[in-house]
């Protein structure tokens, strides 16, 4: 018996009632930042969908944003995503330079946070920690408290 090899656009187009191939699920995460302890400045939001980098090589990161922080609370969204494992990591960018600051020991300056609340002691926390699901057929909104 031989069998038909056809290419995948053309199996969806196929499979499609209408003739088109089926679109890939989007997502979304809402990120609401709360509890911030200076209300000038920024915060600054990176979404993560790997450890490479976890927390601070922002290049690693899939996405960043700067948004205002007004009274103490940021909020932003991440569209388009496909469901997955991802981590998110925010700071309160007070001086609005785009970089998370340290003093000369490594200790940050500006305050941060990332998903899960997660806040290991005496060093950075890790995207295990930090990581949650994005499922299928459900956006999420989480809440990250920046101290």
């Amino acid at each position: 018996m031989r069998r038909l090899l056809l290419p995948a656009a053309l199996l969806g187009a196929l499979a499609s009632p209408t003739g088109t191939a089926a679109q890939p699920e989007t997502l979304a995460i809402q990120v609401d930042v709360t509890d911030t302890k200076h209300p000038e400045g920024s915060a600054g939001i990176a979404l993560w969908a790997g450890e490479e980098g976890f927390p601070e090589d922002i290049e690693h990161a899939i996405r960043t944003i700067y948004v205002p922080i007004v009274n103490g609370q940021a909020t932003t969204r991440f569209d388009g995503l496909a469901p997955g494992s991802y981590a998110v990591t925010v700071f309160n960018d007070r001086d609005d330079d785009e970089e998370f600051d340290k003093n000369w020991i490594g200790m940050p300056r500006e305050s941060w946070g990332v998903s899960n609340n997660a806040r290991p002691r005496l060093r950075a926390p890790r995207f295990d920690e930090a990581v949650f699901e994005l499922l299928g057929g459900e956006n999420a909104t989480i809440a990250i408290e920046i101290r």
